[in-house]
């Protein structure tokens, strides 16, 4: 909706890969911040799988 908002302050990690590989057409700068989302993704999911030990499971 804001495009952006003031200079790029509500821009997502998402949407910046975006508008680098396809808008400016800066492919490796693109991939390399593909990598680091798919490092923040990987440290949350194993985040929580730890954390999956302490939830509590109902019987029905």
């Amino acid at each position: 909706m804001t495009r952006g908002g003031p200079q790029n302050s509500t821009n997502t990690l998402v949407y910046d890969v975006y508008l680098n590989a396809f808008v400016y057409y800066r492919m490796g700068f693109a991939s390399s911040l593909a990598y680091i989302l798919l490092g923040i993704v990987a440290i949350l999911t194993f985040l929580n799988f730890r954390m999956k030990k302490r939830w509590v499971q109902y019987q029905y």
